[in-house]
């Protein structure tokens, strides 16, 4: 009896323990990336990012791009959809966020940001798009 009462008390506890307390990274986030200024408002709903980023060349040519992305632990990942292109990194405590910009066909390049505005940024927020995130 000890034995199922033991076995029944880890399957419950698993789900917490597989699905540690998304960080919250919710706000303005800058980074240089090749001599381009990256400057990205992400806003999050529990463990579910969306966010726009606006990356200025050199040239001074302002290119925006919609993300999507999922926070685990302090871990998180960012996708952009019609590129193909994400992001993977480690979020620290000190609102520093350290991983790899991983391109669909080409190199991976390290990428380290910075957020310099917590909480929703975004001038009027951003529009979330229908059934993201999806109903838990």
């Amino acid at each position: 009896m000890k034995t199922i009462c033991l076995a029944v008390a880890l399957l419950l506890a698993l789900p917490a323990l597989a699905a540690p307390q998304p960080q919250n990274v919710e706000g303005l986030w800058t980074a240089d990336f090749f001599g381009n200024t990256v400057e990205c408002h992400l806003e999050q709903k529990g463990q579910f990012l969306w966010g726009v980023a606006y990356v200025t060349t050199r040239a001074g040519e302002r290119n925006t791009y919609h993300l999507i992305g999922i926070v685990a632990g302090n871990s998180v990942e960012a996708f952009h959809g019609s590129s193909g292109n994400r992001f993977s990194g480690q979020v620290s405590p000190e609102g520093r966020v350290s991983g790899n910009f991983i391109m669909k066909d080409g190199p991976t390049i390290a990428m380290d940001a910075r957020r310099v505005k917590p909480g929703r940024t975004h001038p009027g927020g951003l529009e979330w798009p229908p059934n993201y995130p999806p109903a838990q």
